[in-house]
């Protein structure tokens, strides 16, 4: 016999309601802190594959095998919890990873001076964020990569040879964030400000003359926003 969704009892009043595979959805969504057009970007489904799981339109018997794995991909969910209501929501992986992620770690170093060359993204190593934390950001780990800061024009927010979170995800420039960006052929982790309807790349370092004033940004020299910078990590002496 099919049940669509599952049934479940609640220990507080010992009632049993009916929760489908939909309403599990939502639940996972509400709990990562993600929404149906993060899962079909991530996934690369259509849209009336995710809603029309999330509306109940779809049978859980007839949801395609590899749309439930792409979906519980990109929840870290447990996919016979999602589908059937069996377990618990977390992924098998997760659980043995005790809630650790995997994030990219680039060769590429993001120039905190005068900029290096954007040359190569090549993968060196990989480094582990708590799963929960990223969560609690709203961070997806498949959007995330660690490149390295050379230099000190960011200094003391940005210090030479510091690890560097960033959202490859978070393009759209906002005042007063800090992005890795490529401008006139170099890589650089930088301030974006905006002054009088311009945008401008702006150092921390007000120690050093050079770094005082912003530079405006010129259109011509070309511009790319690779990611805003989430997480600075680096060593205390």
């Amino acid at each position: 016999m099919n049940f669509i969704g599952s049934i479940a009892l609640n220990p507080s009043t010992h009632s049993l309601w009916l929760m489908s595979m939909g309403s599990r959805l939502q639940e996972a969504l509400d709990r990562r802190g993600l929404t149906p057009p993060d899962v079909i970007s991530g996934a690369k489904l259509s849209k009336g594959a995710v809603y029309n799981i999330l509306n109940d339109l779809t049978k859980p018997e007839k949801v395609r095998a590899d749309t439930v794995t792409k979906i519980c991909k990109v929840l870290s969910a447990n996919r016979d919890w999602l589908v059937w209501g069996r377990g618990t929501i977390d992924s098998p992986e997760v659980a043995e990873d005790t809630g650790w992620s995997d994030i990219l770690g680039l060769r590429q170093a993001a120039a905190l001076g005068d900029g290096a060359v954007a040359d190569e993204y090549a993968e060196t190593h990989k480094l582990k964020f708590r799963a929960d934390s990223l969560r609690r950001k709203k961070l997806r780990p498949d959007k995330l990569a660690v490149i390295y800061g050379k230099g000190d024009s960011m200094y003391p927010t940005i210090k030479d040879g510091d690890a560097i979170l960033v959202d490859t995800s978070d393009r759209t420039p906002r005042d007063g964030k800090l992005y890795v960006v490529t401008y006139d052929g170099l890589l650089q982790a930088k301030r974006l400000v905006e002054l009088g309807g311009r945008w401008f790349i702006e150092s921390d370092n007000k120690v050093d003359p050079k770094w005082h004033k912003p530079q405006p940004l010129d259109e011509t020299k070309g511009i790319e926003i690779h990611g805003r910078v989430r997480w600075i990590g680096s060593w205390e002496d």
